[in-house]
C-alpha cells in the first residue's frame, strides 16, 4: 500500500470510529475548534501514523518536537497561544506527512516545503488525492469523542 492510500485508510478508519461514537446532527452540535495543540497530539499519538513511534504518554512538547524533527511543522506560538488549526493548516500538515512517507520531501528551514509549482498546499492534498478536509473532521470528532469520554 502507498503511503498516500495508507494516510487516507487511516483517517478514513478514524473518522469513522470516532463519528460513530458521537451523537446528534453535527450542524446541531456544538463542536470544538481544534488548536495546534490538539492537532499534534491527535496526529502523533492516535491517528495510528506515529504512534509506534510516539508513547501514549508523551507530552505536548514531545508530540510537537517529534513531528518537527521530521519537518510536520507545529510553530511554537501557534502552539502556546493556542491557535485554531484551520482546513488550511491541516492541509499542509497532511500534505507535509504525505511527502515525508513517500520520501519525496524537500526541506527549507528544517520544514517540509511545498513541491515547485504547486501554488498552495490545498492544491498540492487535491493533486495528491490527500483528503485533507476529512482529516480536519478525523480531528474535530476526535476532540468530540475525547470530551464524550472526559479526558
Amino acid at each position: 500500500m502507498t503511503s498516500s492510500k495508507a494516510i487516507r485508510v487511516i483517517f478514513v478508519l478514524v473518522a469513522t470510529a470516532v463519528i460513530a461514537f458521537s451523537e446528534g446532527d453535527q450542524e446541531t452540535r456544538n463542536l470544538p475548534v481544534p488548536t495546534h495543540a490538539d492537532a499534534a497530539v491527535i496526529l502523533a499519538k492516535h491517528t495510528g501514523l506515529f504512534d509506534r513511534y510516539v508513547t501514549s504518554e508523551a507530552t505536548l512538547t514531545e508530540c510537537v518536537a517529534f513531528l518537527n524533527k521530521y519537518g510536520i511543522y507545529f510553530g511554537l506560538m501557534e502552539v502556546v497561544n493556542g491557535k485554531e488549526f484551520t482546513l488550511n493548516d491541516c492541509a499542509r500538515v497532511m500534505g507535509q506527512i504525505e511527502l515525508v512517507f513517500s520520501g519525496e520531501a524537500e526541506y527549507i528551514a528544517g520544514k517540509v516545503k511545498l513541491p515547485n509549482n504547486i501554488a498552495s498546499w490545498e492544491e498540492f492534498c487535491t493533486m495528491s488525492q490527500v483528503n485533507y478536509v476529512e482529516g480536519h473532521k478525523a480531528i474535530v470528532q476526535a476532540m468530540v469523542f475525547a470530551q464524550q469520554l472526559g479526558e
